[in-house]
């Protein structure tokens, strides 16, 4: 189905043209989970000077920046005046259950709750606080004392979490404290990493902070050591789940901040790269997709906080939505046959391009091709291969007889009799990183019918045609039943994202409004359904100019895709700013007073205009100091007051006023370098 595409260009910045603002250099990497990409940006000037993009190596993601840099001319490196890295291991750590060891100290808790127990190890006080920041128990440190010895023996960071501390923080301060006189470990409190109601929500953001704590801080350090590899002096910033910028310092200490980095910041290179202000952001690569909505240039926040895998945290983060489905996810089959067709959520290495190091693997697709009995494709799937990692130690000479002389086919192991493997061991050694898994892709299909050039076309088409053999079809109507799943994958997020829980009764009626071309009841109703898109879709990623513009004239709308969409994540991160923002509530009080709940603790004031006054001035204090942590000189300071009241008869009853600070601004660089 035919789509528009459009490119435009970036909108120089008005004061660039007119001489009030000097050239400013960014170089952005996104290390994301297929491709790491590079690019150094000229922010004011609208000008993309060079840029890169190098395969990622699971084993270590630091190869691929490595890779990366090199394919820009030094000249170009040489003029960032800084350095911006947007990630996805925060993401990845959470969802893989991975990262370091990290106790929690839970003060005021129920023991019972079951949200606690997927947390460990956990030591629970007495203590804790009440909704107007009250005592509700003495704090009690013997059980710490006991225990703190054998704590720090077993973990890395430690989190405390008290409850209701975000009205009052102060048994949160003296454990930290308490902890800090006696070991060296890191310690994470939770009121300083949200504002928040929902105690247990803000003791697994604690949790997980800490967890990630010595993941990112060695991230970090090896990516200055790269940068010093090729001679670029300048901050190093790291992209938050909102969009937004802070200092590696400030990273290292918030690292469950960077959470959804990648996706968060190709919504900042889809405004940048196409000057719209409203859109469906669609950034595709070679494992997801992620959509986000783009209104009135802003980012949309998540209400609830950044859900990632099992885990709910208050970590503030694009509203967006994420599916398995990419360049690289594995094409497969639910039932055998063509209407049981499947793509991802696993992700794979291309035929394409694994047949460019094993060329054995185009002539074992066409031999087994010419087999005159037809797979089983709900048994097997002939289109997958099983590779060994270098340097892989099998522990057993059986294994390492099957997979330690180079590619071997799925089918040809498993339905040989003699064959002393079983697929719950093959899954076992995949889990356990020992073998990787090739097979067939929506690449591979782009190669097949030559959309792109990457890799062995022969591989590709030798696996398109054993496949559709496979399933007795053409190998056209392969093709054009996977561009019908892709579609409906993409049409179905961003139906949920656009109407959330109403969702459901749009999905109800997709037979009608994305029907089957084959089946015409489209024709046969007399009456019609269509979903229409009233934004464009802004799209950024490698496989996007192939997928996007097709799949989205499903819903009328037209996808843009500006020059360098294949870099946008990156781009996003050289075009971020520092920023964030601080809160406060001040609350009335029965006898007439009024309570103050600010980030360091609550204050009492006998009347609202003091209150208010002392708010404001704390909240923009706290910014420009943390604002100068992060190397940013001048910041913007925006505040923000919101009463919230309730109808009664005759009047409105005054429940709170929040107050909120933005703070927002560049990070100071060396003239010398712009």
């Amino acid at each position: 189905m035919p789509g528009s595409c459009e490119k435009i260009g970036v909108a120089v910045h008005e004061d660039f043209k007119n001489g009030k603002l000097q050239p400013l250099f960014g170089l952005g990497i996104d290390a994301g989970g297929t491709f790491t990409d590079a690019v150094v940006v000229n922010i004011n000037g609208a000008q993309i000077l060079a840029w890169a993009k190098a395969p990622t190596t699971p084993e270590n993601p630091l190869y691929g920046i490595r890779k990366a840099l090199r394919e820009i001319p030094t000249q170009a490196l040489q003029k960032a005046g800084f350095v911006s890295l947007a990630t996805t291991f925060a993401t990845n750590a959470i969802v893989e259950e991975k990262g370091g060891r990290a106790g929690l100290v839970l003060i005021g808790y129920d023991r019972d709750h079951p949200g606690l127990s997927k947390m460990s190890p956990v030591l629970f006080l007495e203590g804790g606080h009440d909704f107007w920041g009250e005592e509700v128990a003495a704090l009690n440190l013997v059980p710490l004392e006991e225990r703190l010895q054998s704590l720090v023996r077993e973990v890395d960071a430690i989190a405390v979490s008290g409850y209701f501390s975000i009205r009052n923080p102060d048994h949160e301060l003296r454990v930290a404290r308490f902890i800090a006189g006696r070991c060296d470990l890191p310690v994470v409190l939770g009121h300083q990493l949200s504002t928040r109601l929902d105690a247990p929500r803000r003791a697994a953001t604690a949790w997980w902070n800490a967890r990630l704590m010595p993941l990112i801080h060695l991230l970090i350090e090896d990516t200055r050591k790269i940068l010093r590899e090729f001679g670029i002096d300048a901050p190093l910033l790291v992209v938050r789940g909102d969009g937004t910028l802070m200092s590696a310092k400030e990273a290292q200490e918030r690292p469950v901040e960077t959470i959804l980095s990648g996706p968060a910041a190709s919504i900042l290179g889809a405004r940048y790269l196409t000057g719209r202000r409203d859109g469906l952001v669609v950034d595709m690569g070679g494992t997801t997709s992620d959509m986000a909505i783009l209104k009135n240039g802003r980012v949309q926040i998540d209400p609830a906080g950044a859900r990632v895998g099992q885990w709910k945290t208050q970590v503030a983060a694009a509203h967006m939505r994420t599916t398995g489905l990419g360049g690289d996810s594995i094409v497969g089959t639910q039932d055998g046959t063509l209407n049981g067709l499947c793509v991802g959520p696993q992700r794979v290495a291309p035929l394409c391009r694994t047949a460019r190091r094993f060329p054995e693997i185009s002539a074992v697709l066409k031999r087994l091709a010419r087999l005159k009995t037809r797979i089983p494709l709900s048994l097997y799937n002939p289109c997958t291969f099983y590779l060994a990692k270098e340097g892989t130690s099998f522990g057993s000479e059986a294994v390492r007889a099957v997979f330690g002389h180079g590619p071997v086919n799925e089918y040809e192991l498993l339905s040989n009799p003699a064959c002393g493997t079983d697929r719950w061991e093959i899954r076992e050694l995949e889990r356990r990183g020992l073998i990787t898994r090739a097979s067939l892709t929506p690449t591979d299909f782009c190669v097949a019918v030559k959309r792109c050039d990457l890799g062995s076309k022969e591989a590709a088409q030798a696996g398109v045609c054993l496949m559709a053999k496979a399933m007795g079809v053409a190998d056209a109507a392969l093709c054009r039943a996977l561009e019908k799943v892709v579609a409906g994958r993409l049409c179905t997020e961003a139906v949920k994202l656009c109407f959330g829980k109403d969702a459901s009764a749009l999905l109800a009626l997709m037979d009608h409004w994305l029907p089957d071309e084959n089946v015409g009841r489209k024709a046969e109703n007399p009456m019609e359904i269509s979903v229409r898109l009233n934004v464009p879709v802004l799209g950024a990623g490698a496989p996007a100019k192939v997928w996007l513009p097709p799949s989205f004239a499903h819903l009328h709308g037209d996808t843009i895709l500006p020059e360098h969409f294949a870099v946008g994540t990156a781009v996003g991160a050289a075009v971020g700013a520092v920023g964030f923002s601080l809160s406060a509530e001040i609350r009335p009080t029965i006898a007439g007073g009024h309570i103050l709940f600010a980030p360091d603790g609550k204050r009492e004031f006998q009347n609202f205009a003091d209150a208010l006054r002392s708010g404001r001035s704390l909240l923009e204090s706290m910014a420009r100091t943390r604002m100068r942590a992060n190397g940013v000189q001048q910041p913007q300071i925006a505040f923000c007051m919101q009463k919230r009241s309730v109808p009664v008869p005759g009047d409105e009853l005054h429940l709170c006023t929040l107050l909120t600070v933005q703070a927002t601004g560049r990070t100071a660089v060396d003239e010398a370098q712009q």
